[in-house]
């Protein structure tokens, strides 16, 4: 059986290009659980050679820069709903109805990943297609793979854009790296071209007809509105507006510190593995059954594997004559339980830097063998929801906009390419903060301080109309009067 080689992911353009990639591939791996080599380069460079040879293996049961990103994404938490203007209610019903296409395409379950990835990375980008069953396809891509620029005037929209993906030729089986190219800088004459990729990011051979049937360029761009103006089908999504395409270094500080946390426990696993228990020394005597350790390595040394049911042989020492002495060291750990509370008052530190409430990083039941995470409260979470609802209802918009106008364009269909509205479900009240909301409520009341109508308008948020108010108003009086 032939193994598949697979080539090293090409370079970008500059330096700085490839600095972000680096950075956002280093993040993506955490947000992934793939970072155990990216944690064990960091004790390397943290902690001498021979140290980190006796701490054993990895522990990676923490990581609270994901599990932040995880906390914070609760937009997608019940799904969304999106409308239209009425007069378009008939024509985009087979869009974005109850299973209509965009509910098969399953947008908004692959949301509530691009949400979490999107705060991490600070990044995220969706590409939009059609799929070999005609179906409308939303495909996730990290900033990792892309390369994108944008018109000084318009700093926060790309005209040029190539992802990196890699593909492989069905006959010989060869793999390689390809750049999938969108090029808007000329709106007159739109590029949609596949080429190869070279180690060093250097275009090679065009390879469009072989992965998209024809030339896609110019008049045959195929990804235009009805007015036949070309457009990219990609959205952006972005943790914060800052005015630029890119912002890998945010949160860089979490990111460190949650390798540093890392660390703590995988020097806290192997304390309370290998030193929490006394160890006896002697004097004046050889101990017997040294081993070498780690040959022809860096680390080599001689070593002996002791716990507490294990028996040291000494042997007399020729070279000496003096009495032999034998004692006992204390344990170097013998509360584990000072050195966890350190660990957990470093990783709230950390949340409070994602804009999480430290007291959300809380024990998750009251058994003392359990760990640490993150549990917003009702409060926190509508608070995370308010936080990033601007930055996703715009491209969540522009997603189902642009869905409706590649559809129309490559299957022949009639929906509305503008006019959509989104709306997020809020987090509920607890039974705690509604008991509290309508007390307060009711001692404005009582006061003078607000009016009937406003306290209905609080009590019931689904209430639109200042009609509304009143008929719920009228209704509840009527009611006390038949039923008391």
């Amino acid at each position: 059986m032939t193994m598949l080689t697979i080539p090293s992911k090409p370079i970008f353009p500059n330096k700085s290009e490839n600095d972000r990639a680096e950075t956002t591939a280093r993040r993506r791996r955490l947000l992934e659980g793939n970072w155990a080599e990216d944690l064990e380069e960091f004790i390397n460079d943290t902690v001498a050679l021979d140290r980190r040879a006796i701490w054993g293996s990895l522990d990676t049961s923490s990581n609270v820069f994901k599990q932040g990103c995880i906390a914070l994404s609760v937009l997608y938490n019940k799904k969304p709903s999106i409308g239209i203007r009425r007069d378009l209610k008939n024509q985009a019903a087979p869009l974005i109805a109850p299973f209509g296409k965009i509910d098969k395409s399953h947008y908004f379950e692959i949301m509530a990943s691009v949400q979490s990835k999107t705060i991490g990375l600070r990044e995220m980008l969706i590409r939009i297609d059609i799929s070999d069953s005609n179906e409308i396809l939303f495909r996730p891509v990290t900033p990792d793979m892309v390369f994108a620029t944008a018109p000084a005037g318009d700093p926060m929209k790309a005209n040029y854009l190539f992802e990196q993906r890699l593909r492989q030729n069905n006959k010989t089986g060869e793999t390689f790296w390809t750049a999938d190219i969108y090029d808007l800088r000329d709106v007159k004459n739109p590029k949609y071209m596949v080429k190869k990729l070279s180690s060093d990011g250097t275009f090679e051979e065009d390879m469009t007809k072989d992965f998209l049937g024809s030339d896609m360029s110019g008049e045959n761009y195929p990804y235009r509105n009805k007015s036949g103006a070309p457009f990219l089908p990609w959205v952006f999504y972005h943790a914060s507006i800052d005015g630029k395409l890119f912002s890998p270094y945010e949160l860089s500080e979490v990111v460190a510190g949650s390798m540093v946390a890392s660390t703590y426990y995988t020097y806290l696993k192997h304390l309370m593995f290998d030193n929490s228990f006394p160890q006896r020394y002697v004097a004046s005597l050889q101990l017997a059954g040294l081993n070498t350790m780690d040959t022809n390595q860096q680390t080599q040394r001689m070593s002996l594997s002791t716990d507490p049911s294990s028996i040291l042989c000494f042997t007399s020492d020729p070279d000496s004559s003096t009495q032999p002495l034998i004692g006992q060291f204390q344990a170097g750990m013998s509360d584990p339980s000072t050195m966890l509370g350190a660990i957990v008052t470093y990783e709230r530190r950390l949340a409070t830097q994602m804009g999480i409430d430290p007291a959300s990083v809380q024990k998750v039941s009251s058994d003392p063998r359990s760990g640490y995470s993150i549990a917003m409260s009702m409060e926190s979470m509508r608070a995370a929801q308010e936080r990033y609802k601007p930055m996703f209802e715009v491209s969540d918009i522009e997603a189902i906009e642009k869905a409706a106008m590649i559809s129309n364009a490559i299957l022949g269909t009639d929906y509305p390419e503008s006019g959509y509205i989104i709306s997020y479900e809020a987090i509920e009240l607890s039974e705690a903060e509604l008991k509290t909301q309508t007390e307060n409520i009711i001692a404005l009341l009582d006061k003078g301080l607000i009016s009937p109508v406003d306290a209905m308008f609080k009590i019931y948020p689904e209430l639109s109309t200042e009609e509304q108010a009143i008929q719920k108003l009228r209704i509840i009086r009527q009611q006390k009067i038949e039923f008391l």
